[in-house]
């Protein structure tokens, strides 16, 4: 039987741009032998360095972020005692059990029920809710009369939080709806806020060790889950379940969910992907298994690693301006009292306190690049993804590749597990993640063009291409990467989607045309 593609160890977080593990298996195959020493230098989730681990290669998963580490941590540790963590889940959950009982209680007529989600508006009022039947265990739903309006308000206001929760301030950014003196706090209903602060309290009371580390993994994991991140889905109702993707835009209406629900939901992810991480061990391949691996959290531009050590990198860059991903991890970072080194991030971000535009990004990827060439051994191969072609962040990659002595040797596509909004919403972007191997070259020249120049050849090679045959973005990309690559171009800031959408036409089948082409089908 076929591996399943969504694995539950990585199931276990909602860290972003997870890559599919199949592909990774392969590429871990196809370019080291056990006992290879593989890096990913932007590690995130961790599931490149898993995925070797788990075939006997030995690892190095570094990350600056803080949550990123504590992510890697929790999914390579083999010292865990999952009977414990589910003992310790009976206590936890029986003490919390009564606190968010008396949160999220309703009387609704000579009935006393529990809430499990709640819809409120853009001032914290509520609206509707969902609860379970205790006759048919089916959810129902209710509308708020004034005065249920009034004494939920009221509960809400007399209460006191006794318990330790994070005020840090989030770094203004208007691309991310972070706005001026918004804290984490008020990312969270009172309720809910309250509910996260007694939870935490007695996680760290009454557990210790990986299995606390563990509960705080899935802690973290379930923030979002009960913010006022979650939007519902309007074209399927009011209260249908939406997702946190990314940044912290509150909507006109949002759902407030009973913690302890989709906490217990997300604690049994953490258990079956520690089960499944842990059952790899348990089979008899393993028992010769001697790999060994190392969490680090080194600055990407200055790695603590001898030179020339190791045999394989595989890395997912950081995305440029689409994820500014410390200022978004700042929901988890913070409950952990995790301080991220914002400084030494490599990110573009529209936070005017932060002095990281276009030109910072390209100097420090290429600063990391350097770096990854210098710990990699000669002759040996690097693998990394691309995203997009808006922006200028794919050029400042191929760049820092050029200019670091890297030849290609391979391409070919990696079909993600979700999309990002950019790629969901625009038809002529490129669909999936285009995944390039090179090759550490002891030659470092290349030829430089300008912006003009760079122009000129994109739009002579495209306009070439599309005389023969119409193309989709995905191979227009794959072209013009290769002829970069080959001709080891150093190239001038251009914006290829833009190139496109300026010069060439596109059919009702997501093809790229000559404008003429277009013309004519148009008029004839």
């Amino acid at each position: 039987m076929a591996e399943k593609q969504k694995r539950d160890r990585y199931e276990m977080h909602k860290y972003w741009g997870k890559k599919p593990s199949n592909d990774l298996k392969d590429l871990i195959e196809k370019f080291t032998v056990e006992g290879d020493t593989v890096l990913d230098p932007f590690s995130g989730y961790g599931v490149f360095c898993c995925e070797a681990f788990l075939l006997n290669r030995n690892i190095i998963s570094n990350d600056l972020n803080p949550i990123a580490n504590f992510i890697n941590n929790q999914l390579l540790t083999k010292e865990i005692d999952l009977n414990k963590l589910e003992m310790e889940w009976v206590e936890i959950k029986n003490e919390f059990s009564s606190y968010v009982n008396e949160w999220f209680k309703f009387k609704l007529g000579a009935n006393e029920i529990q809430l499990i989600n709640v819809l409120r508006n853009n001032k914290d009022v509520p609206v509707k809710a969902k609860y379970k039947s205790t006759e048919n265990n089916k959810t129902q739903e209710i509308t708020f009369t004034q005065s249920q309006i009034e004494n939920y308000l009221k509960y809400e206001e007399e209460q006191k939080i006794e318990d330790w929760y994070p005020t840090v301030k989030l770094i203004e950014n208007s691309r991310i709806s972070a706005k001026k003196g918004m804290t984490v706090a008020d990312l969270f209903t009172k309720r809910t806020l309250a509910c996260h602060a007694r939870l935490l309290a007695l996680i760290e009371r009454k557990s210790s060790g990986n299995e606390r580390d563990l509960f705080k993994l899935a802690f973290t994991a379930n923030l979002a889950n009960c913010s006022k991140l979650v939007p519902p889905i309007k074209t399927r109702g009011d209260m249908s379940q939406g997702a946190w993707m990314t940044g912290f835009y509150i909507g006109d209406t949002y759902l407030e969910n009973n913690v302890l629900q989709y906490f217990e939901n997300r604690f049994n992810k953490i258990l079956k992907g520690k089960k499944d991480f842990l059952s790899y061990f348990e089979n008899h391949l393993f028992t010769k298994a001697n790999s060994q691996y190392e969490v680090t959290k080194y600055d990407a531009k200055s790695l603590k690693i001898p030179s020339e050590s190791i045999d394989y990198v595989f890395t997912d860059p950081p995305y440029g301006d689409a994820v500014p991903y410390f200022e978004q991890s700042i929901i988890w970072n913070s409950w952990l009292k995790f301080s991220p080194n914002y400084e030494e991030e490599i990110v573009i971000s529209d936070s005017k306190s932060r002095n990281k535009n276009t030109a910072k990004f390209e100097s420090e990827i290429n600063e990391a690049f350097s770096e990854i060439r210098r710990v990699l051994k000669s002759g040996g191969h690097f693998s990394l993804t691309y995203h997009s072609l808006s922006g200028l962040e794919w050029k400042a990659i191929t760049n820092a590749c050029i200019e670091n002595g890297f030849e290609l040797v391979d391409f070919d596509w990696l079909v993600q597990k979700s999309f990002t909004p950019r790629q969901i919403n625009r038809a002529k972007s490129i669909k999936g993640d285009v995944l390039i191997t090179l090759e550490k070259s002891p030659s470092m020249n290349s030829i430089i063009l300008t912006e003009a120049q760079t122009e000129k050849l994109f739009k002579n090679e495209i306009e070439s291409w599309l005389y023969q045959e119409p193309l989709d973005t995905n191979e227009i990309f794959l072209r013009i990467m290769k002829i970069i690559f080959t001709k080891k171009f150093i190239i001038g800031n251009i914006d290829l989607l833009d190139i496109l959408i300026k010069n060439f036409g596109f059919d009702n089948s997501n093809k790229w045309i000559l404008n003429d082409k277009l013309e004519f089908c148009a008029t004839g």
